[in-house]
Formats: C-alpha cells, sequence, structure tokens
C-alpha cells in the first residue's frame, strides 16, 4: 500500500464501520486513533520514518575551537514522543493525531518539512539560520496496515457475538 493512497482500506473498512452503531464506531475511532500514536511514536523514538528507512541522522556540533561538542548520531525528538504532547480527535467519521499545542506543532512542522529557521544571533545581531533536514515524523508505514487490519478483525468478531 502506498504512503498515501489509502482509498482500497478506507472503503473495505467504510463497510465494516457503517455497520457499527455511532457509539461503537466512535469507539473504534479512538482505539484506532491510539494504536496509531503509539506506531508513530515508537517509530519516532526509533528515529525511523513511516517507510522503514532510517532519519538522517544529526550533524555533530562544533564548538569555538573547532572540537566537537555534540556527538552526532544520538537519540532526536526527546519531547516529540511524548505521548502526553499528541492528541487523538476521533469522532464517528475519522481520526486525527495532533500536537496538543503551538511549541509541539512548530518543532514538528519544522523537521517534518525540512524547513529553514533562525536559531540565533551573532553579536551584530545579524541572524543565525538553520535549514533542518528532512525527517518524516507522521505517516502510515507498512506495520500501520496490520494494526488497522486487526482492528477491523476484532470489530467483525465483536459484530458476530
Amino acid at each position: 500500500m502506498a504512503d498515501d493512497d489509502l482509498s482500497p482500506l478506507d472503503d473495505w473498512l467504510g463497510s465494516i464501520i457503517a455497520g457499527l452503531a455511532p457509539g461503537e464506531r466512535q469507539r473504534a475511532a479512538v482505539r484506532l486513533g491510539q494504536m496509531l500514536r503509539r506506531a508513530n511514536l515508537a517509530r519516532i523514538t526509533a528515529n525511523v520514518e513511516p517507510s522503514g528507512d532510517p532519519m538522517e541522522r544529526r550533524r555533530p556540533r562544533f564548538d569555538r575551537k573547532n572540537k566537537v561538542r555534540a556527538i552526532s548520531g544520538r537519540k532526536m525528538f526527546r519531547g516529540l514522543r511524548a505521548t502526553r504532547n499528541w492528541k487523538v480527535d476521533a469522532d464517528a467519521d475519522g481520526v486525527e493525531i495532533a500536537p496538543v499545542n503551538g511549541v509541539v506543532a512548530r518543532v514538528a512542522e519544522i523537521n517534518h518539512f525540512g524547513e529553514q529557521v533562525t536559531i540565533g544571533r551573532l553579536r551584530d545581531g545579524r541572524r543565525i539560520r538553520h535549514r533542518y533536514r528532512e525527517r518524516r515524523l507522521l505517516g502510515f508505514g507498512p506495520e500501520d496496515e496490520a494494526l488497522i487490519l486487526d482492528l477491523a478483525a476484532d470489530l467483525i468478531e465483536r459484530a458476530k457475538r
């Protein structure tokens, strides 16, 4: 399944969900959102993009004497990988995983899209700009399809009872 092409899965899962009561749809959407949030945060913690490729490593930072100040390759996104920073908005029609506030949203946006931002100023007041590398934080991976199929199987089994 392509990263952005969810229409076959949406059609199939939509027919299953259409048979549920609105309250059951809401609960299924919340469970799906929580499962997808957990999977995405596990990928962020492991520094892996949704496609399964490793994220680009951090560049080493140097001090004024040109010695390495911070080693590259360490874990990134310490704040973003916390569950409390991502909310699940679910209703009977869909699910959305979104940052809880503007600060988390901005940090995620800068890294997800690889934007250029001001990271400081020189003594004369000129800006120090840096272009971050593009690192996909949220998305659908191959294992997410299996999560969705497990949820659908659970819904079908509950409907049979």
